[in-house]
């Protein structure tokens, strides 16, 4: 409140249940303070007079003209609508049919909206990770051979948020684009193949990254592959769940859940090693490493051995290897299991619910990210549309229950040129006898 006497200068900031007149007049001071004031008096002022008052909180107000000056007021909070006949101010937004007062918000799918003056709603407009626009844009799309749905669970976030948390592979590096490229010799492969199929008590489940939205498929990926490798290179006698927290949480300089290079995680398991799924749960953050870098053993890391098994050391795989092209891949995954893969991600391919995948105009000028995924499989459509069938990592409530169809032999968002797999270091069965 600014005094009409030798103070004139002077200011008393009010806070819980105090006032401060500062600036031009405020309506919304009518919400706290309704008075009446000015009708009160029944009459209104001209010019200065410091008489024209009324006591407001611990000070006064003023119903004289002199009360709006051109930078600050100290009028009542009635002063405009009854001295000056305005209007009381629309104090009251409506947005998609929810009323909300001035200063407070909602929410429009990922977006804040506030209520300004005059009931103008203002909302931010970042893009969110999914919405009707995108699904419906989608599916208007004639022969796309995909369909799409707004999950429940992407709606409300950021895609911003998307690309951080629900992906997490980084662009793949020098090293890998410069790796030497095995090729298989393969004959008489089938049109379509499903690991699943063929060794459905080994593959391993479809992964979550969890509710913590952790950007994890770098680890995720890689210890899935791992482990079904693992499972089919010991004809079953190694059926083990690797644990991807280890790799996230031991790996160094790598970014956890903000993402990490592949090379660095299969390294990780070439040169260290890793615990099982039981002895390191997985909880979508990254902790503080539980492995002691100085020990090889399980049980001096606290882990059971497995049953069955004279296994004591820690799970690690052969160096990593890429794969050359389209047959290379199938090959690999038809003789020795399930490949990973990397591919470009766009906004669409959150919004995936059936099909065969391939990128739409849909998406066209958003950011992209970078992913990693299991592929376990082939096939061919009757129309003769090639296809990869690869797990995701975003539980069984996406996609075709956790996996997805995506174009063969286009290299469609990059799928074939960075495509990983190694070698299991599965435990020796035929130890040879002593000789006594």
């Amino acid at each position: 409140m600014i005094f009409k006497d030798s103070c004139v200068s002077t200011k008393i900031w009010v806070l819980l249940g105090m006032i401060t007149f500062v600036t031009s007049f405020d309506h919304t001071l009518k919400d706290d303070f309704p008075g009446p004031y000015c009708s009160r008096l029944n009459h209104c002022c001209q010019d200065r007079q410091d008489d024209c008052s009324l006591p407001i909180a611990n000070t006064l107000c003023y119903c004289d003209e002199f009360c709006e000056r051109s930078h600050e007021s100290d009028c009542c909070p009635d002063y405009r609508t009854f001295c000056l006949n305005e209007p009381a101010p629309i104090q009251v937004c409506i947005h998609n049919g929810f009323h909300f007062n001035k200063h407070n918000t909602t929410r429009d799918n990922c977006n804040e909206c506030r209520c300004l003056d005059g009931g103008i709603v203002d909302c931010e407009r970042d893009l969110c990770l999914t919405d009707d626009s995108l699904v419906r844009n989608i599916n208007s799309i004639h022969r796309l051979g995909w369909s799409a749905r707004k999950y429940d669970e992407w709606w409300g976030h950021k895609y911003a948020e998307g690309l951080m948390k629900r992906l997490g592979t980084k662009e793949p590096t020098y090293r890998v684009k410069t790796m030497t490229r095995l090729h298989n010799i393969a004959d008489h492969l089938p049109r379509s193949f499903n690991s699943i199929d063929k060794w459905s008590s080994y593959i391993s489940d479809v992964p979550d990254q969890g509710k913590c939205w952790c950007g994890s498929s770098w680890v995720i990926s890689t210890a899935s592959v791992a482990s079904d490798r693992f499972a089919i290179q010991s004809s079953g006698k190694e059926v083990v769940q690797l644990s991807p927290q280890n790799i996230l949480s031991c790996t160094r300089r790598q970014q956890g859940c903000a993402g990490g290079h592949l090379d660095a995680a299969w390294r990780y398991l070439h040169k260290q090693g890793v615990v099982d799924e039981s002895c390191y749960p997985y909880v979508g953050y990254r902790d503080t490493c539980k492995v002691h870098h100085n020990s090889r053993s399980l049980r001096s890391n606290g882990c059971r051995r497995p049953l069955g098994v004279d296994r004591d050391e820690l799970y690690t795989v052969g160096p990593a290897y890429t794969l050359n092209n389209e047959t290379d891949i199938m090959a690999e995954i038809f003789m020795s299991g399930p490949v990973q893969a990397t591919l470009r991600i766009y906004r669409d391919f959150f919004a995936y619910s059936g099909g065969i995948y391939r990128h739409t105009a849909a998406s066209r000028g958003s950011p992209v990210g970078f992913h990693s995924v299991k592929l376990i499989g082939w096939g061919e459509e009757h129309g003769g549309v090639k296809y990869w069938i690869a797990t995701n990592s975003w539980g069984h409530w996406w996609g075709e229950h956790g996996n997805f169809r995506i174009l063969r032999g286009s290299n469609e968002c990059e799928i074939e040129n960075y495509v990983l797999a190694a070698w299991p270091n599965v435990y020796n069965y035929f130890k040879p006898k002593s000789i006594s």
